[in-house]
């Protein structure tokens, strides 16, 4: 006879308070009630997740830069790209148990419409991120002969460090 040791009980997530983008990609979710740190019992440190970077709190080194140049432009924009994209992942994958949730498909939909936004001005200004900002601009210029996407460095490049 087999015996069961434990038997797990998860209760469904419901929608609550949300994260910022830039706090998100920094605590790992956008839902606040998901946000459980880690704390070692026994070493006395504060883990992961616990609000405190490793890095002092730069997201990216910006080195000696001047305040807008050109890759500090590219920088900031694409942190904004990354939070946004983290904000859209988590909200579709809560998306995925909760097909009918109004608040959760009205975020959803809003984070979608401002990360194509973003990456549409990021194509505009520098280079595609995307095969649809490459398609987007090709919409707007069908007789273009320019394949931009070799325009951009190539992430092992360095562009956003």
């Amino acid at each position: 006879m087999q015996e069961n040791l434990a038997i797990a009980s998860v209760p469904m997530q419901e929608w609550g308070a949300l994260y910022g983008a830039e706090e998100a990609l920094r605590v790992g979710t956008i839902f606040q009630d998901l946000n459980k740190p880690f704390f070692a019992a026994d070493s006395g440190k504060q883990g992961v997740g616990s609000g405190q970077q490793k890095d002092g709190g730069n997201r990216m080194d910006s080195g000696n830069r001047e305040p807008g140049s050109e890759q500090q432009q590219r920088e900031q924009m694409m942190a904004k790209i990354q939070e946004t994209s983290f904000a859209l992942d988590d909200v579709r994958l809560y998306m995925d148990t909760h097909p009918d949730d109004r608040q959760g498909l009205a975020f959803f939909k809003e984070t979608l419409a401002k990360r194509k936004t973003l990456l549409s001005a990021y194509a505009q200004q520098f280079y595609p991120l995307t095969v649809d900002c490459s398609a987007d601009r090709y919409e707007k210029d069908p007789a273009s002969e320019c394949y931009c996407w070799l325009k951009g460095p190539m992430p092992w490049e360095g562009a956003c460090v």
